[in-house]
Parts: structure tokens; C-alpha cells; sequence
């Protein structure tokens, strides 16, 4: 019989970055069908796996275990992994579980695994209705488009939690934006510059939004304006950051600038190192400092495709003035964030330049409000946009008995209680929760550090105690 973390190995050889979650989702649907378990694969890739009650339990409720198929998939600056066609190169060190030069995965498919490992097991349990999702990482996509005709449960542990004892039991909905930004580009000779940021510490866009790393595309936004008043350049590319809900940590961009001799262009070389230099007090709360920040290289004296002067103007006035970081704090909880912005995202071709960003708010009426806001942005630079992914926040339950009975499950287990939560991040319980009346749901998971960033690992001392936990709670529902 294979453990989760069997199962979590073989996960992580199939690629399944948000939006690449095809292979995966036929590879779980296989794994029901091999053992004869109830299985519903929609045209989203989201799958149902229905596990009946083990004996003794077929009069108790039934109850969801759900977590989502996609990762946040990010890579170092070094590596060369395609991770649309490559799986993960996992390794242990210091009792932790890591990927080289790559994220990990672990949100969320340790949820996966577990859920495998338990519908591949006689454990005891009442009826298991097992929903993994596709594309939670960028807007809850297939929570939103899923199905639940077939789901009798109104009990529902969601595994998307990423610290052990830290029961999650409210989160903030969101939205995705994504800015489309029409280039107009002309030949043009001039010294080519590339100017590159990284060594960032990157993160979560919800759970780490408080803690002021630098957004490696407002960084890089800002110095750009300041070299384009000495020099008026032109843009070549901006590119960098890896999804919108994750703080970009690293990004490149080429400017041309058109007028000038050698001499004065190496000038140009020098003046760019210097304002760079001196950012670097400015990152010291934000970046590793083992590795680089700021860098630039001249390339030389070529012939390229540049911007115009107006779609670089453009490109700098939406990226200077769209906000980064924390809107608002919750007025009841100073400590608790309500409202935030993350530009996450930008990738130049040919005729555009496409920026995604996230909305995150507690509360609906503010969500709604930053979402006008960007979109008034847009339009009033010209820009075409698009906002997707708008998923509901999850209230607080005050009678909650799933909660009551997991908290209490807790504490004879380990002997303290769990602490309770509400994050700045978007659960798919909110989703769920507008879609199946009276559903009474909890968050919970093992520790993942660093979650969508090549520095996340996976305590394994921590994960077999939530499963173990898991188990736990499944016997006693």
C-alpha cells in the first residue's frame, strides 16, 4: 500500500503549474477508476472521487476532503527546466522536502496525496466525497466552475492550509486583473542596455503581503522612470514575476538609448550603476542577501525593435501608478490585513505588454472598489483589461460543530489547542460555501514554508503528524 508521500512523488513527476493541469487531473481520474471508486472528470479538469463508509459508519454524515491539482510553478533565474513539460527534481535535506531550483508544490498537493493515500486505505471514516480543483492558484477557477450535484456533504475540510495548528476559519475573496498594453514599435539603432533585478524573497501574495518584500516589477518600474529623465530611452522588453498571486522576485528589462557617443553611453553605463547601487539599503528588508539585486550590462551599439515613445510613457504610467502591497488594515484587528494589491506578473512580445494583478479584500464592498479603481486606471491610459477570477470571501461561523469537534480532536491529540485564524488569502471554502447550502467547513494542513517560491519546503515531521491528525478526525466524524 503507498503512503502520501508515495503518492506526492508521483505528483510531482507530471507538470502541473495552474492552467497545465490536464495530465494530472486524467492521472487521478485513472487512480479512482483502478479501484473502483465513484469518479467525476469535468471539462474543467476538476475531479470528484467518492469513497462509500467503511463499515460500521454508513449512518454517520459524509464529509469533503478538498484541496486543488495546480501549483504555483516558479524556477531560479539559473534554472532550465520547462516546467510546462518537466516534473520536479525533489530531494531531502535536514528532514525537509525540497525541489531543486524550483518551487515545490506542497500547496497544494500534499492535499492531493493525502487525499490518494486515504482512498487507497481502509481507514476508518464515514462516507469521503474527495473534490481536488483545478487552477485555485489563479482565481479559484475550477472551485468556481465545478459542479456539486453529486456531493451530499455539508462538512468540509479543506487541506490548503499551510502552518500545522493553525486552524483557518475565514478568508478574504479576491479577483484577478489582467492589463493588456498595446505596443507600437519602430526600428531604431541605438546602445542597448539589459537591466535585471533579483535575489528577491518573492512570496504569497496574501499570507506574506505584510511583511514589505519588494515587488520586483515596482522596483524595477521606478528606476526605469528615473533613467528614462536623463535619458529618454526607449523600452525593448519588461518582463518578469511568475503569476499574479505571487511578489515577483525577479525581473528583466532592455532599453535603447537612441542618442549619444560610446563614451557618453559607457556615462549612461556608470550613472545606471550608481542608481542602482543605491537602492540597495532601500531592499535590505526584502531581498536574500547571499544573492544579487540590481545589475545592468551594455550590450552594445545594434539595430532593434523599440517602443515608441508613447507605449513606453504609457507602460511606466500604469505601472507607477498602480499601488503595491497593503490598502487597508482590518479597523477591528490592526493585526489582520483587509484590502491589498500585488502586480504580479509582466511579459512583453511583439504587439503588447501584459500585466496580471491581484485583489484581495475582506471585505466585498472594498474588493469591488479596488477592482473600479484599476479599471478606471486603464481606461483612462487606453488600455484594454480584463478582470477573471472574482471568488467570494468565507465569514466566520460562530457555530460551527465541525470546528468544535476538530478543535477538540486537537487538543486530546497533542495536548494544547489549535489556534484559530483568519488569513489574507483566498480558500476555496468561500466558494464552496456559496455553493452548497448550510456547508459547515475548516482549513487546516502541515507546515509548507515559503509556498510559491523557489525556497519552499516541506517539513516531513510535520506532514505525518496532519495526517495522522487527518485520520484522526475522519475515525471520530
Amino acid at each position: 500500500m503507498k503512503t502520501y508521500m508515495d503518492y506526492f512523488e508521483q505528483l510531482c513527476k507530471i507538470p502541473h503549474g495552474s492552467g497545465n493541469t490536464k495530465r494530472i487531473s486524467d492521472f487521478l481520474k485513472k487512480f479512482a477508476e483502478e479501484r473502483n471508486l465513484y469518479s467525476r472528470q469535468d471539462a474543467m479538469n476538476n475531479v470528484v472521487i467518492i469513497k462509500e463508509a467503511s463499515q460500521g459508519y454508513e449512518n454517520h454524515e459524509p464529509v469533503i476532503l478538498q484541496g486543488h491539482m495546480d501549483m504555483v510553478a516558479v524556477k531560479t533565474s539559473k534554472c532550465n527546466k520547462n516546467m510546462q513539460e518537466e516534473g520536479l527534481d525533489l530531494f531531502v535535506e535536514d528532514n525537509c522536502l525540497k525541489a531543486r531550483n524550483t518551487s515545490l508544490g506542497g500547496d497544494d498537493g500534499i492535499a492531493v496525496a493525502y487525499i490518494m493515500a486515504i482512498m487507497d486505505s481502509d481507514v476508518k471514516a464515514p462516507r469521503i466525497e474527495a473534490v481536488i480543483t483545478v487552477d485555485e492558484e489563479v482565481g479559484m477557477l475550477g472551485a468556481s466552475g465545478i459542479e456539486v450535484n453529486d456531493i451530499t456533504a455539508k462538512r468540509m475540510i479543506n487541506i490548503d492550509q499551510e502552518e500545522e495548528g493553525v486552524f483557518v476559519v475565514s478568508c478574504a475573496g479576491g479577483a484577478g486583473i489582467d492589463f493588456n498594453i498595446p505596443v507600437r514599435r519602430k526600428e531604431q539603432e541605438g546602445h542597448v542596455f539589459r537591466i535585471e533585478l533579483s535575489g528577491l524573497k518573492g512570496g504569497h501574495s496574501g499570507v506574506d503581503i505584510n511583511k514589505n518584500r519588494g515587488n520586483a516589477i515596482k522596483l524595477m518600474a521606478e528606476v526605469l522612470s528615473e533613467i528614462y529623465k536623463e535619458t529618454g530611452f526607449s523600452l525593448i522588453s519588461f518582463d518578469g514575476g511568475d503569476a499574479d498571486n505571487a511578489i515577483p522576485n525577479r525581473v528583466t528589462s532592455e532599453i535603447m538609448v537612441i542618442n549619444g557617443s560610446a563614451s557618453e553611453c559607457n556615462d549612461i553605463n556608470e550613472k545606471i550603476k550608481e542608481m542602482l547601487d543605491g537602492r540597495r539599503v532601500f531592499l535590505d528588508d526584502g531581498i536574500n542577501t547571499d544573492e544579487g539585486i540590481f545589475s545592468v550590462c551594455s550590450i552594445g551599439y545594434e539595430k532593434r525593435s523599440v517602443f515608441d515613445k508613447k507605449s513606453t510613457e504609457c507602460l511606466l504610467a500604469l505601472l507607477n501608478r498602480h499601488r503595491y502591497g497593503i490598502v487597508a488594515m482590518d479597523e477591528a484587528n490592526p493585526d489582520f490585513v483587509k484590502t491589498s494589491l500585488n502586480p504580479g506578473k509582466i511579459t512583453t512580445t511583439e504587439n503588447e505588454v501584459v500585466l496580471l494583478s491581484s485583489v484581495r479584500s475582506s471585505n466585498s464592498a472594498e474588493k469591488q472598489n479596488l477592482i473600479e479603481e484599476l479599471c478606471d486606471l486603464a481606461k483612462e491610459l487606453e488600455i484594454d483589461y480584463k478582470v477573471s477570477g472574482v471568488y467570494d470571501g468565507w465569514d466566520y461561523d460562530p457555530d460551527s460543530k465541525l470546528r468544535e469537534l476538530m478543535v477538540s480532536a486537537y487538543e486530546d491529540m497533542f495536548n494544547k489547542k489549535p489556534e484559530l485564524e483568519a488569513i489574507h488569502a483566498g480558500l476555496e471554502c468561500g466558494v464552496f460555501a456559496s455553493k452548497i447550502e448550510g456547508l459547515d467547513c475548516i482549513s487546516i494542513g502541515p507546515d509548507i514554508i515559503n509556498i510559491h517560491s523557489v525556497n519552499e519546503y516541506l517539513p516531513i515531521d510535520s506532514a505525518q503528524r496532519t495526517y495522522e491528525y487527518l485520520l484522526k478526525v475522519l475515525e471520530i466524524l
